[in-house]
């Protein structure tokens, strides 16, 4: 069985980095000061840090009805199934709209809610492809996604003031976290993002994040993503080789892309933990 493996823009992965893994990505729109662009091939990742930091206004969406029936119908030509990862159903309608769409597809379409993003949902893409090459029954591969997965993520913002705009916290949250100089430490974990804990310095906030992300860690059937959302270079090196000299491990460094920077805004770095699925 031919299968072709899509995940969306929120899973951080370039044209040419889809084209290198084999996998399919359905892009989703990012609307800057009310105009839409669709993510990487209209708009690029420095297009959408530089608009925010000179205070654009930025919004996600998922990937449009149309363009997501047009990719399963062109992808159904040339393989005899497909299997969907969308961002996580918690955040993000993709998941329902899929779903609402298997039953036109005659058994050939598969949709799995791994409860992840960003890189998580880039590296779990990446294990399905494999399992399908392998020859694994698309059901099985869900199950085995859905009952397995497992990520907790620590995300750190550089200003909240993206926060703010975003609609994450209110305006009066945010002046008082300025006033008090607050650097809230978001999680993303069992699919949604919350607060975890708030500091009063960015290097402490790094701290608790790296504390609250390690919790958990196995180097045997873990690993261990740092994704720079266009921060300090200095402070990403530094808090990479903490992790790896500290745990024994090697980290893997990835860049935060647009649909998950567009909330947390440039300056934001995430140290993401993931249970390995094969």
């Amino acid at each position: 069985m031919k299968i072709a493996v899509i995940t969306d823009s929120s899973a951080g992965v370039s044209t040419q980095d889809a084209l290198d893994q084999g996998i399919y990505v359905a892009r989703m729109p990012l609307v800057i000061d009310d105009r839409e662009f669709m993510e990487e091939s209209e708009v690029s990742r420095a297009d959408l840090i530089n608009a925010m930091r000179l205070g654009s206004s930025v919004k996600t969406s998922q990937p449009p009805l149309g363009q997501l029936i047009a990719m399963f119908d062109s992808l159904l030509e040339s393989h005899d199934h497909i299997i969907f990862l969308p961002i996580s159903s918690k955040l993000s309608g993709t998941y329902q709209t899929a779903m609402a769409l298997v039953e036109d597809y005659d058994g050939r379409l598969t949709v799995i809610d791994s409860l992840f993003v960003s890189a998580p949902l880039y590296y779990a893409t990446l294990e399905v492809k494999a399992m399908a090459d392998m020859g694994m029954d698309p059901d099985a591969i869900r199950n085995k996604v859905e009952k397995e997965s497992w990520m907790y993520a620590s995300l750190i913002p550089d200003d909240i003031v993206y926060l703010k705009r975003g609609g994450r916290i209110s305006s009066a949250a945010a002046a008082i976290a300025n006033l008090l100089k607050i650097v809230p430490v978001l999680k993303v974990y069992n699919g949604e993002i919350d607060l975890a804990d708030k500091v009063r310095t960015h290097k402490k906030a790094v701290k608790v994040g790296i504390e609250l992300a390690m919790a958990q860690f196995d180097p045997e059937h873990y690993e261990v993503v740092v994704l720079d959302g266009d921060c300090d270079p200095k402070m990403y090196q530094g808090l990479v080789k903490d992790i790896e000299s500290k745990y024994g491990i090697t980290v893997i460094q990835r860049e935060l892309y647009p649909i998950v920077m567009a909330h947390t805004g440039p300056g934001s770095v995430a140290i993401s933990v993931r249970k390995k699925l094969i």
